[in-house]
């Protein structure tokens, strides 16, 4: 009984240790595959217009869509960033007021954000 105790406890231990992070001392190593960061729309909630500003690690070919929230896409676009800061403008155009849902995509992510238009 003892032994089959020890088993458990032992391939539970080597179970939770391959899903754990890698430590080296008290630094977690980082993933270095996130390309987007810092993804803000201001002004948001907007009535006109809003700039989703982020920030990149290289030069990225990049997917910028705005979906309804049943799924529908009301826009799409593609563009190419610059290392560093973007922006990208949004114009509500023919949107009705409510809640939405942007994306920008990647080749590696998809970051998913809200907006509001009044």
């Amino acid at each position: 009984m003892v032994k089959k105790l020890l088993l458990f406890i032992f391939l539970i231990s080597i179970s939770s240790a391959a899903f754990s992070q890698q430590q080296k001392g008290n630094i977690v190593e980082k993933d270095t595959t996130m390309v987007l960061k810092n993804i803000v729309a201001s002004p948001n909630p907007f009535s006109v217009t809003t700039k989703i500003k982020f920030h990149t690690n290289a030069v990225h070919e990049i997917v910028f869509s705005v979906k309804d929230l049943i799924g529908n896409t009301v826009y799409s676009k593609k563009y190419t960033t610059k290392v560093g800061s973007n922006t990208i403008s949004f114009y509500r155009d023919k949107l009705d007021s409510g809640i939405y849902i942007y994306s920008i995509k990647t080749s590696t992510e998809i970051i998913s954000k809200r907006i509001v238009v009044k």
